[in-house]
């Protein structure tokens, strides 16, 4: 495999603070918290290497994030290639293993249970195998649910899941947890919705198309019992790349964001765009009716709609446990962790998705301007 571009070696750089410049490969760098966790990596002065499907889209992704491409390394390297997952590891220092399969259509479930959790056992048992250190691995909060509790921690055991994706990621969690277990260097990170400027998908990651559609109107069906966790990319980014620092063991750090009600969120919304907006709390029950609704309607329109019928659980389960009100995030403040006000987030949110054609003045309210 020959990436597209070559960098000196990186050992005559002299490292910041307690870490040092490194190799590290990056997988999902197309994707929203990929792309900013290699922009992040370039910017302190690793050498990246990015473990792509196609790379033209690493290409909009570097531009995105105003990288040059000269200073990173493309190699071609399918979740469902591992010889080339393999192969992508060669020679590099470190890995952060940020790409998962997520899809709203319930076609792709057997595929997202199949392949998360084989490309993360792949990507871990070569990285380990080759003497990488650390392995830095990007789960989810959505291990943790349907909620066991009240206090949200990194070290709780992962729950039962709620449909493909939860369960798949549950299944990769397992993998690295089960690295840990004998003091591998894997460090997990377990991200919330995850919100931001600069996401290169056209279509949008999950919890951007959810603000786009309520920023549009779109009446999103939310248990106003439950408290969701909004986290900033940017932050996200930081403790990824911060987290590789050979030499330091297992590790876990919780970035969940701010946990706020839908009601705090919508009116957070109509404090930053002058705007109100609209939210339906149905009762547990009838999301889990809703989330089957809507994933057909999805089907026969052809279109993402803000639920399906594995988030509808998600919500009635976590309505029924009680959900989460507190979360233990102080293990990622070494690295400066948060960076930003979910206030302010939303505000560079809104502005960037409206600077980028995702709805009109009237939908950014104050903010068009």
């Amino acid at each position: 495999m020959t990436p597209r571009a070559r960098l000196p070696s990186p050992s005559h750089i002299r490292g910041i603070g307690r870490g040092r410049h490194i190799y590290v490969a990056i997988t999902g760098g197309t994707g929203f918290i990929g792309s900013h966790c290699v922009a992040h990596a370039v910017a302190s002065g690793h050498r990246v290497r990015m473990l792509v499907r196609n790379p033209d889209k690493a290409r909009t992704a570097l531009d995105m994030h105003g990288v040059d491409r000269s200073a990173v390394d493309v190699a071609i390297a399918d979740l469902t290639d591992a010889p080339a997952l393999r192969a992508g590891l060669e020679g590099v220092d470190a890995v952060l293993h940020v790409a998962a399969l997520l899809s709203f259509k319930a076609s792709d479930g057997p595929s997202m249970r199949r392949i998360n959790p084989a490309a993360t056992e792949v990507i871990l048992d070569s990285a380990l195998d080759i003497g990488l250190d650390p392995v830095v691995y990007v789960s989810t909060v959505g291990v943790f649910m349907p909620p066991r509790g009240i206090n949200l921690s990194a070290d709780d055991d992962p729950s039962t899941g709620c449909g493909p994706y939860t369960d798949s990621k549950i299944a990769a969690e397992q993998v690295a947890r089960r690295h840990q277990s004998k003091g591998a260097p894997v460090t997990c990170v377990y991200p919330g919705g995850v919100i931001g400027p600069s996401d290169p998908s056209p279509d949008l990651s999950d919890s951007m198309a959810t603000l786009r559609d309520l920023l549009r109107g779109s009446v999103v069906p939310f248990p106003a019992e439950i408290r969701m966790g909004w986290v900033d990319v940017r932050d996200v980014a930081r403790v990824c790349v911060g987290a590789l620092e050979p030499g330091r063991g297992p590790r876990r750090y919780l970035v969940s964001g701010d946990m706020v009600s839908m009601g705090e969120f919508t009116e957070l919304f109509t404090t930053l765009t002058g705007r109100r907006f609209r939210h339906l709390s149905p009762p547990a029950p009838v999301m889990l009716g809703l989330g089957h609704a809507f994933e057909a309607a999805g089907r026969l329109l052809r279109r993402r709609l803000p639920l399906n019928a594995e988030i509808g659980r998600l919500f009635a389960e976590s309505v029924r446990s009680g959900g989460w009100d507190t979360a233990d995030q102080s293990p990622a403040a070494e690295f400066g962790y948060p960076g930003h006000t979910l206030e302010e987030t939303l505000g560079t949110t809104i502005r960037w998705l409206h600077a980028n054609g995702h709805f009109a003045d009237r939908h950014a309210g104050h903010l068009a301007g």
